[in-house]
């Protein structure tokens, strides 16, 4: 039984890293790549720019700047059929969801070869660093940071040039639950956060997910983020949003913080709920 529980250990880890590295990249994500760089809520000091950018590369070789293209070019033609990843373009409701959740990868890829998006936002252009670091390596550089972190692992857990070999094994499965399951987010987040039925005059066919919330750093609040898409805040009152907590913590730690446009989408969005609950109020006063 002892003989079998190094490896046990090493699958446990594959998994643990696989989930940690995952939620690194979505923090990354949600205050670097969608509400600094897309939609220009926060400011960020260099260096949190810099880290992020190093995430990024890393775990999810992503350029950042198509990143951006595409999500600002979603929310410009907001469930039509330009939009990048709408179910409106696979019949809408349910059905269209699972398409978008299942393809979430390819349809974002296809989106990053239309040259309109470069020639639309201009100001989301490559600088130096991209150039001659950040473009080059993309998936392979994280792979195998993945691979030799486990095989250290393994050989200190397992022992010898086997714990090696089961430590590049551990890293490849890391790897791979880390990928789907941020592929799968992303299309749980563009495919079921649009699969309302009711085109609604503010947020459209966006909805808010609040289970997808907790394991998308505050991303499944995606009906309020249509509501007020510059606001740095996604999760309303009482409304877990873990990509809000970290940038409260940067903004005390002076590493961050909002942007005028940023201010101004807070407003929307507290504004938004305020008129909710008043209509709420007044339904229930007439009944």
């Amino acid at each position: 039984m002892s003989s079998v529980l190094p490896y046990v250990a090493m699958g446990l880890a594959a998994i643990v890293v696989g989930f940690a590295v995952t939620q690194v990249a979505m923090f990354a994500t949600t205050v670097y790549l969608h509400r600094f760089l897309a939609h220009g809520g926060i400011e960020l000091r260099p260096e949190v720019r810099a880290a992020s950018r190093i995430v990024i590369w890393l775990s999810t070789a992503l350029k950042p700047r198509q990143w951006a293209q595409v999500h600002r070019y979603h929310h410009a033609a907001e469930d039509t059929a330009d939009d990048p990843h709408s179910p409106r373009n696979f019949g809408g409701g349910q059905h269209g969801a699972w398409q978008v959740f299942w393809r979430n990868g390819p349809l974002y890829t296809r989106s990053t070869r239309d040259p309109r998006l470069a020639q639309k936002y201009r100001d989301l252009t490559a600088d130096r660093w991209d150039r001659w670091f950040f473009d080059r390596g993309e998936i392979v550089v994280g792979v195998s940071v993945a691979c030799t972190t486990m095989a250290i692992l393994g050989h200190w857990v397992v022992g010898g040039w086997l714990g090696v070999v089961v430590g590049v094994a551990a890293g490849l499965i890391a790897s791979g639950l880390h990928a789907s399951y941020y592929l799968l987010a992303g299309g749980a987040i563009n495919g079921f956060g649009h699969a309302g039925g009711t085109d609604r005059s503010v947020g459209g066919y966006a909805m808010n997910m609040p289970v997808i919330a907790w394991f998308t750093v505050g991303e499944g609040w995606h009906r309020n983020h249509h509501v007020a898409e510059n606001s740095p805040r996604f999760g309303s009152v009482r409304q877990v949003d873990l990509g809000w907590i970290v940038i409260c913590g940067l903004c005390r730690l002076r590493l961050a913080c909002l942007t005028t446009r940023g201010e101004a989408g807070l407003r929307r969005l507290h504004e938004f709920y305020a008129g909710t609950r008043s209509a709420t109020t007044a339904n229930v006063s007439s009944e």
